[in-house]
């Protein structure tokens, strides 16, 4: 009996992800990895280690730009049009945001500076720094976390990037109308240690009840 495209396609909307909302947590370089997104039967959030700070608010708009640009060599072939043949040469993969707070941690990061010693002068409070004449590439650990649904449907994706380093900064604007924004792109590179350059997590209750809509065996 002929099939029909209704009969054999398997189009599932509950499959289709939004983040409603999210978070960018950064840590120096020496920090503790995180090894788990979620813990226990209700599938929470795991702590994060020491040492990991929320930048804070983005840019409503914009808000995590994750990119992957890919490289290739191509082959060709007499009496082929197409290649014949792809290698992958480079992968880069980067996540660009725009912070709105003016913090310790977002202008350590933005002005290339470590912060972490300085303070405030007495009875006025006045922070000054200069920024380096001669910077180096300064390496962080880096954990985006977003959430999609509210209680038993909540799901978490997160990206971990054990070794991420500031490769762009956004132009500056300041003026009677809009708020002072911090842009960067960071851009993910090897780990040595961990073994990786990025990380992809998955977890919450949502998930757990979508395990084999996706494709995945049922956990118990």
């Amino acid at each position: 009996m002929p099939a029909t495209l209704e009969a054999i396609q398997a189009k599932k909307t509950q499959l289709i992800r939004k983040m409603t909302a999210a978070s960018m947590f950064v840590a120096p370089f020496s920090a503790t990895l995180p090894t788990t997104l979620t813990t226990g039967a209700s599938a929470d959030l795991t702590a994060l280690p020491a040492g990991y700070v929320d930048v804070g608010l983005v840019t409503k708009d914009d808000g995590y730009t994750l990119g992957r640009e890919v490289e290739t060599s191509e082959t060709t072939s007499h009496g082929y049009v197409d290649p014949t043949r792809r290698d992958i040469l480079k992968v880069t993969n980067t996540v660009g945001f725009s912070c709105q707070e003016t913090s310790k941690q977002v202008l350590d990061m933005y002005r290339g500076v470590d912060l972490s010693s300085t303070t405030g002068t007495a009875v006025t409070a006045e922070v000054a720094f200069n920024e380096p004449l001669s910077p180096s590439s300064r390496y962080y650990r880096a954990l985006l976390i977003g959430r999609d649904g509210i209680g038993a449907s909540t799901i978490y994706i997160a990206m971990l990037y054990p070794r991420a380093m500031i490769s762009e900064f956004g132009e500056q604007t300041w003026n009677d109308e809009n708020e002072i924004t911090y842009p960067f792109t960071l851009t993910a590179t090897p780990d040595s240690t961990a073994g990786y350059s990025v990380r992809h997590l998955f977890g919450g209750l949502g998930w757990k009840a979508l395990m084999v809509d996706m494709g995945w065996p049922s956990v118990a």
